[in-house]
Formats: C-alpha cells, structure tokens, sequence
C-alpha cells in the first residue's frame, strides 16, 4: 500500500483545518459524491466528504433511529463529538431518504453558517439538463451571497480542469490494473477518497507521481478477479483480506470510484452547462436509477475489466442497495457469474464474515 496517500487521508481533516487558519479558506461539508465540487472549488472553497469511519455512534441514539444505516450514524456522531467543527457549510445532493434526513439533522443540531440541499433530476433528457442547470445557478447566487464574491466561469473552467486532471489520471491506474499492473487495490481506494477529502491541488501531483511509476506485468492466473458493489465501502480490513485470500479487486460500484472517474467533463459549452452534463451522465447508484440503468452498468464493468465474480457489501438497513440486490443477482445467475453478499454494520472483518469470504474464494478456486 503507498503509505503516502494514506497518511494524506488520516489527516485530511488537520489539512482542512489549516487550509481554513493559514490561506483563510472556507471549507464545505459534502454527503454525496453528486456534489458539484468544481462550482465550490471556483470560489476557494475546500470541499470535504463527511465520512464515516467507525467510531463510537451512541451519540447519534438522540437524533437518529437505530434502523439507520451505519455511516449515517457514524456521520453525526462524529459531527456531535466535534470532529467537523471546522466546517463553514453543508451541501447535499438529493439521493437517499437516509443522507437526505441526516442533511436536515445536522443542520438543525449543529448548526452550520451555510447550507444547501441540491435536488439534480433522476433522467438525463433536455428538460433535465435545463432543470438541473437552474439547480446549479441556485447554489452558484446563493455562494455568491454568502461570500460576497462574484462568480467567474474562467474560475469554474480551471476548477474543472484540475478536477478532470485527478480524474484522468485515477481513471488510468483503473485501467492499468485492468491489463496486468500491480496495483492494490488499497491504493485505489485512498486516492479515490482523497479526491474527496483533500485539497485537489494536493492530490493531482501525487496522482501524477503514483501512476508514472505504475509498472505492468502478466496477469496473474491464479487471481481472481473481484468487483465490489455497494454503497459507503470504508471497510480496509475487508478489502485486504479479499486480496490476502486470493481475490484481486479490479473494478467497483460503490459512492467513490470507477465511476467517478471514468468520464470528464464534456468541452465545447459554458462550464456550468458542461458540468451539469458531467453529473447527469455519471453512471447510476441505487439511489438515482431505475433497474434497467444500473443492470446495464454492472454488466458492462464487469466485460470490460473481465470480472469473474462479485462481492456485494452492504451497509445494513440501506434501503436502495438491498432492493434492487435481488434484481441483481438474478442477472449475476443468469449469466454464470459467482456472488456473495455481505451485510456491514461497522464490526468490521468479523469471524463469520472471514469464514464466508474464505469459501467463496475457495469455490472461485475449484471452478
């Protein structure tokens, strides 16, 4: 694992800090990766994904029920234990009823100077474009109001530029490990969430720097070939177990990875129209689609980086993931590709979850 990249994460939120005390700058919590970062980072603000990594969430007993999925739960606890006490805003975009619900929690209990709650359509028709870029104006007048700065396309165009930049190049590392590199995919997993909660500016060079060092080799035979498909998966004990026991996770499915950096955003229109069709052709979530969208995702992820089986990791109680899972898995059936699902709580690699893991990567053995 590149220790680098790690290390950057644990202290995203010191970084934060002193991105706001030393340079003076806003920073914004985000709950969703529909979030446009681009727009916040056009006006010097440090956009941070609240996450939420196991901790003790009884504090979240008082405001949310305890059929919540757990990073939701994790994510207020650590909001009233203090942990986000740097923030200057709050924005979310509108996807599941949970995230939605603990958007209002938060700002009803913690208070925060400014907050918005996007609601980006579900299709990707003319009128939605049009719909969503009206979405995207609101929140540009109501930074403008807050800040007192005016916004600049020049600004949002550069912003655009470096975001697609880290893009590109994580998109890259995706793919050289599709034709044989030796990536881990702890890697991946790192600066798919440092994307998301460091300074962009800190992260492309190190992007830059990983992948000019990527080396390729033959694929290895006796690997198999793994996708993981979920929603918030922050389970590293997991994931390095997969990988210990043989399983090499090549692609995911999950709120941060492939599919945030497969595209960029299109060139030739105004920045803000180019950014809304960016966010409206990223492939669907459980939460923004209808079945047939995400069934056609997943089997073409699956062929292009030749996956031959899948782990379903979902968080307990979350709703869009487990419905359409059924649906899922009937398609994985029919078309010969082994499956496992489990079921997070926050308990991390637990003794069931080891032995589970170890039979499936045995069956995919035998086969």
């Amino acid at each position: 694992m590149n220790q680098e990249i790690q290390d950057l994460v644990q202290r995203s939120k010191e970084i934060a800090r002193e991105e706001k005390e030393k340079k003076g700058r806003l920073v914004f919590g985000t709950l969703c990766s529909y979030v446009p970062v681009e727009i916040l980072h056009a006006f010097n603000i440090l956009p941070v994904r609240l996450w939420g990594e196991d901790t003790n969430n009884e504090r979240a007993n008082t405001l949310l029920p305890a059929f919540i999925c757990p990073p939701a739960r994790n994510i207020i606890a650590m909001g009233l234990a203090g942990h986000y006490d740097f923030l200057d805003g709050v924005i979310h975009s509108y996807t599941c009823d949970s995230t939605c619900g603990l958007f209002n929690i938060w700002c009803r209990n913690l208070k925060p100077a400014f907050s918005f709650l996007l609601s980006p359509p579900y299709m990707n028709t003319d009128e939605a474009v049009e719909y969503c870029r009206a979405e995207f104006m609101a929140l540009i007048a109501a930074l403008e109001n807050f800040t007192g700065k005016r916004f600049s396309a020049d600004k949002l165009q550069e912003s655009i530029r470096l975001y697609d930049a880290a893009r590109e190049r994580i998109g890259a590392i995706y793919r050289a490990k599709r034709n044989g590199s030796r990536v881990r995919y702890l890697d991946l997993y790192h600066m798919n969430l440092a994307l998301q909660v460091l300074p962009i500016e800190t992260v492309v060079p190190f992007y830059e720097r990983y992948l000019s060092n990527v080396r390729m080799s033959p694929r290895q035979g006796e690997r198999h070939r793994i996708m993981i498909s979920g929603s918030v998966v922050s389970d590293q004990d997991i994931l390095g177990r997969i990988e210990a026991l043989g399983g090499d996770i090549v692609a995911d499915d999950t709120c941060l990875g492939y599919r945030l950096v497969r595209e960029r955003v299109p060139a030739g229109e105004d920045p803000v129209s180019a950014l809304v069709r960016y966010y409206l052709n990223l492939p669907p979530c459980s939460s923004r689609a209808d079945f047939p969208g995400r069934k056609d995702y997943i089997l073409k992820t699956i062929s292009y980086f030749d996956v031959n089986a899948v782990i379903f990791m979902h968080q307990k109680f979350c709703e869009p993931h487990l419905g359409d899972h059924p649906f899922l898995k009937n398609v994985l059936t029919e078309k010969r590709i082994p499956q496992i699902q489990l079921e997070l709580e926050a308990e991390g690699l637990s003794g069931q979850m080891q032995t589970r893991l170890e039979g499936f990567i045995e069956m995919l053995g035998a086969r």
